[in-house]
């Protein structure tokens, strides 16, 4: 059977706005646009943007997204840099007139290199002053954000010396106003460049997909764009091509490097049935496809979509950060006009306003503001490079306080294709009609039962009509008129089936064998037995020692019986075994866990798992899972390995580690920094290198989220 779509299907729907149209996004940033888009052609094509600044961006640069903002930054950051350098030398001559004050030829002079220093300024203020001023003061009221600050400090500096030069006066800070100004926007560049290295990898993804396709359409073979590929085509595919569409392989065998997908390394060998998924690469085989989905629901698409959809997510750390900040700013700006009315009392106006901007300055929080994002998207972007898909910053935090994990074992603790060890039926006719109503189920078991009838040259044609599935029991149908229940003991008792001594013995030595039995029974009659055998996973037992050396407790929640938990303990050392559980026995263990203040993950595939998933704090779904249990969710593996468990935890604590030492330094910086301003003690312009330095601190500092 084609495996089931890798990834669900998320919707777009940011935490703090809800888009009029979830479809229309910024063609430069990407984010969804709130209002009504701001239209400009191109290439001949209309394209929507949030605001005219995006389209200035992506015409002046030529880049997309981040890469795109961050090269406007240094763009603008260049040039101002050129005209505050000016701008200081220039003032540097201007502070050094005092040697010659008499001189009526040196005050000329000096007069003239004021205008001059002014016509260098202003180009910075509206370049690099203006864009900051409209973030201050858009929606038509002063915002509390960085931006406020920022802007106050810089005109407020600009407007006096502007002041001082018509009046005569000697309070000249051109470059003070100027430098902040630039100081700002370098800082600013270092944010949006570690941003669009973090995310870079959505563009790798991007770049997977093979623009053009081989498509068999009325028996002839063209090349399309993968655009035009639609449901239905036929898709060709030669040795050492990346796949362009996900399709079921209709022709042909050969192995797979799946790698960024699942973190697999080892090629996946393909045949007839087989998924294959876009932006695989096909090594050694050639394929031809068909292509079973729209385009928005390929692997890779979708992949992109849930990047999208996680960016725009908040974590509980972001919002306490943005409910401080929100509460910080009134106070800093209460703390600057005290200082202002202080030292305008003691030492006059020009020493009160340069104190109140140096107050301002130093306590911008822009370190504050981006420690916590920053370190949660590297976070995210990394899991993804695992093949590990935490849907949202707000689990990944969530993550690293977790303290117990409940796993299921069929599938997860153990291999999922489970290999039948006997059947023992009254007849062929028999095998038939189970095979028939198994080939609708998604359970490890049932396929397989298909696996092995099919090998057996048991036919499974017919159509099972009223399938149903009896969650932690077995699955039911009618075939050829006659009602077929597959299942367990208690499932068949539970109907009033007796079963005959003869399959009863089979159920007692397939569980001494630590196999599972499955009984069939056609109208009221039980008709057969079939047993399954199984192997833990190789990599089960590294992974369960990692997360004990994490003091994690553990526990397995199974419906199977009681016999296999025995080989659990014994292999795993897994005291806490749970067998003969139903799916409501399941969420029952985990509500007495939360009870208990604790944090809880569940561990499962199967779509009886999905409930479980849903209940718990954190639900990890395998990567084989269903599609319900991937959309029960809150993690989807894109493999079967259960090293991802400690690995993904290890992540989230190390993430959790630098939020917290940017948030530590942050505070410091702006504790002491505000203490020197107030005193007198620092200037504007180095209140400004020390806040550009604060920013570079904590963006290096969430960079070594890579180096987990």
């Amino acid at each position: 059977m084609a495996k089931e779509n890798l990834i669900p299907k998320p919707t777009i729907e940011c935490d703090c706005t809800k888009p009029i149209d979830t479809n229309t996004e910024c063609f430069q940033c990407g984010i969804p646009i709130t209002g009504k888009p701001v239209q400009y052609k191109i290439d001949g094509e209309v394209k929507d943007f949030c605001c005219f600044g995006c389209y200035l961006i992506y015409k002046t640069t030529g880049l997309r997204g981040d890469e795109g903002t961050a090269l406007a930054f240094l763009g603008k950051f260049g040039f101002g840099y050129f005209l505050a350098m000016l701008v200081f030398m220039l003032s540097t001559y201007v502070y050094g007139f005092h040697m010659t004050p008499d001189d009526p030829q040196a005050q000329m002079f000096v007069g003239f290199i004021k205008w001059v220093i002014v016509i260098l300024a202003t180009p910075v203020m509206l370049i690099l002053g203006i864009p900051i001023l409209r973030n201050a003061l858009s929606g038509g009221k002063i915002n509390l954000n960085t931006d406020t600050l920022i802007a106050v400090g810089a005109f407020s500096a600009y407007f006096l010396s502007l002041y001082s030069l018509l009046t005569g006066g000697h309070s000249f800070y051109f470059e003070t106003a100027t430098m902040i100004l630039v100081l700002v926007t370098f800082g600013r560049y270092l944010e949006t460049s570690s941003r669009a290295k973090a995310s870079n990898f959505m563009k790798e993804l991007l770049k997977l997909s093979p623009e053009k396709a081989i498509v068999i359409r009325d028996g002839k073979e063209i090349q399309v764009s993968k655009d035009d590929i639609k449901v239905g085509d036929i898709v060709k595919i030669l040795p050492g091509d990346k796949i362009p569409a996900d399709g079921v392989v209709i022709e042909g065998q050969g192995h797979v490097d799946e790698s960024l997908l699942t973190g697999e390394s080892k090629p996946v060998l393909k045949k007839v049935g087989d998924e294959l998924f876009t932006g695989t690469t096909n090594i050694d085989g050639s394929f031809k496809i068909k292509v079973h989905k729209p385009a928005e629901d390929w692997t890779l698409n979708r992949f992109i979509t849930l990047m999208k959809e996680i960016r725009n997510t908040k974590a509980p750390i972001n919002r306490i950060t943005d409910t401080i900040a929100a509460w910080f700013l009134p106070v800093v700006v209460s703390i600057a006009a005290g200082a202002f009315i202080y030292w305008y009392i003691h030492d006059g106006f020009e020493k009160a306003l340069i104190v109140s901007m140096s107050v301002l300055l130093i306590s911008c929080p822009c370190a504050f503001s981006i420690g916590a994002p920053l370190a949660l998207w590297i976070g995210l972007g990394e899991a993804m490079r695992e093949g590990i898909i935490i849907r949202g910053a707000d689990v990944l935090e969530k993550l690293s306080t977790v303290k117990h994990i409940f796993f299921d074992k069929t599938g997860t603790i153990t291999e999922r294709n489970m290999v039948v060890g006997q059947a023992v039926v009254e007849n062929d006719d028999v095998l038939e009609i189970a095979c028939s109503v198994e080939k609708n189920s998604e359970h490890p078991l049932a396929k397989s039962f298909v696996s092995y009838a099919v090998q057996k040259g048991i036919k499974c044609e017919k159509e099972a009509e009223f399938f149903k599935v009896h969650f932690g029991k077995g699955v039911e149908g009618i075939v050829d008129g006659k009602k077929v229940f597959i299942g367990s003991k208690a499932f068949m008792e539970e109907l009033g089936f007796g079963i005959p001594e003869k399959y009863l013995k089979i159920e007692k030595q397939a569980e001494e064998n630590g196999e599972i039995p499955v009984f069939i029974a056609v109208e009221n009659a039980v008709k057969g037995i079939v047993t399954f055998t199984q192997k833990i996973k190789k990599e089960a037992s590294k992974a369960i020692n990692v997360l004990k050396k994490l003091k994690i407790n553990i526990s397995v929640l199974t419906g199977d019986t009681p016999y296999f938990a025995k080989i659990l303990k014994e292999k795993l050392g897994i005291e806490d075994v749970r067998a003969g559980l139903l799916p409501e026995d399941k969420l029952k263990a985990i509500k007495e866990e939360k009870q208990k203040g604790k944090t809880v993950s569940m561990v499962g595939d199967g779509i009886n798992d999905a409930p479980a998933l849903v209940e718990a704090d954190i639900g990890i779904a395998m990567g084989c899972g269903t599609d319900l249990t991937r959309e029960s969710a809150n993690i989807s593996l894109l493999s079967d390995d259960l090293r991802k468990i400690p690995l993904m935890i290890l992540l989230a604590k190390k993430v959790k580690k630098v939020i917290y030492t940017n948030m530590f330094w942050a505070f410091i910086y702006n504790i002491i920094g505000i203490g020197l301003a107030v005193m007198g003690k620092l200037s504007p312009i180095f209140a400004a290198v020390a806040m550009v330095l604060s920013s570079a601190f904590v963006i290096a500092n969430s960079i070594r989220v890579k180096n987990w």
